[in-house]
């Protein structure tokens, strides 16, 4: 039995803050999925990717009909879901996991998860820097390797009440949410317009979406 690949996402890949997908026109325009698929499977693709780039790891969906008919839009009646599957899933690999994942989407969802630690470790540095302001301690910031080593869960010790002359009241959580960019309004997502304005170069001698 052939051994499944390994998940093309980690794990804790979670992008579901993330309201916008990039999506390549060309490579989507010029696809075997475009030319060769009929017009309600290719609607059914997009459908996944989308759905896909909310589940948990991002890129990712369950290898299960059921979820998979009502991801494509066709409910509860898996019978019509199956006629456009094979067509639908073009390009989707199982994985060891027991997930399917779309290697296009799975690219994008690694650079924007990247993005998102960058992020994180910004604010992390930011807050080790006002601390050591407040409290004159030298307290040095992680390098980008050093917190993705440390599992994102590096912590700040915080002044206690009586060095810093505050209240009692509860502290916001040492790493806050992100939210969306300046530009989320005009149709960029957090850490999406880099990624719309920037694409990542791509290999001209083949098309992931033509993937059988």
């Amino acid at each position: 039995m052939k051994e499944l690949p390994a998940p093309l996402t980690p794990p804790d890949c979670d992008l579901r803050d993330f309201v916008f997908m990039p999506l390549d026109v060309v490579r989507l325009r010029d696809s075997d999925l475009a030319a060769l698929e009929s017009a309600e499977a290719c609607w059914c693709a997009v459908l996944l990717w989308c759905a896909s780039w909310h589940q948990l790891p991002a890129a990712s969906l369950p290898n299960d009909d059921r979820i998979l008919a009502q991801l494509a839009g066709f409910g509860k009646v898996v019978k019509e879901w199956m006629r456009v599957r094979t067509g639908a899933l073009r390009g989707w690999v199982l994985c060891s996991d027991e997930r399917l994942y779309h290697p296009v989407v799975a690219t994008k969802a690694r650079d924007a998860w990247m993005q998102k630690l960058h992020q994180r470790w910004k604010t992390e540095c930011a807050r080790i820097k006002k601390h050591n302001q407040r409290t004159g301690d030298k307290m040095p910031c992680p390098t980008f390797e050093q917190f993705l080593s440390s599992g994102t869960r590096l912590v700040v010790l915080r002044d206690t009440d009586e060095e810093s002359g505050e209240t009692t009241a509860p502290r916001p959580h040492p790493v806050p949410r992100e939210t969306g960019s300046k530009g989320e309004g005009e149709g960029e997502g957090e850490g999406q317009g880099e990624f719309l304005k920037n694409p990542q170069p791509r290999d001209e001698s083949t098309n992931p979406f033509d993937t059988p």
